[in-house]
């Protein structure tokens, strides 16, 4: 009973012996398949991510936008009149702003000394640097 069953051990061996390049080539073809099958998908992602990377890239910008715009605009009511508050839209965008979390923390805090009292003209001398730091093309 013995000697059959090492005689049928011996014979799987031999059949998995026999078997085996068959079995790498089946893996080979295998993994053939999957890496194409990945840059079919990757390029789907590509194309997925890179728009939603360009609608971020644009809100970003209409952030950026709207930051210089509302310090324009608060310029441009300072050297209207010959006494200077820092108003009500300015404080209230600098709290709304500030909700968005991809929105430069540092531009926050060029808002918020401007509601301490700094001087404006400090960002608005900046805005065309602060542009070129911060827009994405």
């Amino acid at each position: 009973m013995s000697d059959k069953l090492n005689s049928k051990l011996k014979e799987l061996e031999i059949k998995k012996k026999e078997l085996q390049p068959k079995i790498d080539e089946i893996n080979l073809k295998r993994e053939e398949e999957i890496q194409d099958v990945n840059k079919k998908y990757d390029h789907m992602m590509y194309d997925v991510n890179y728009t939603a990377q360009q609608l971020e890239d644009e809100f970003y910008n209409d952030l950026i936008k709207s930051f210089v715009e509302i310090v324009t605009r608060e310029f441009d009511i300072k050297r209207s009149t010959d006494i200077y508050e820092v108003s009500k839209e300015f404080k209230d965008y600098r709290e709304t702003i500030s909700q968005f979390n991809m929105f430069p923390e540092e531009l926050i805090n060029m808002m918020h000394k401007v509601i301490k009292g700094d001087p404006i003209e400090n960002i608005m001398y900046e805005l065309d640097d602060i542009q070129k730091k911060y827009r994405k093309s």
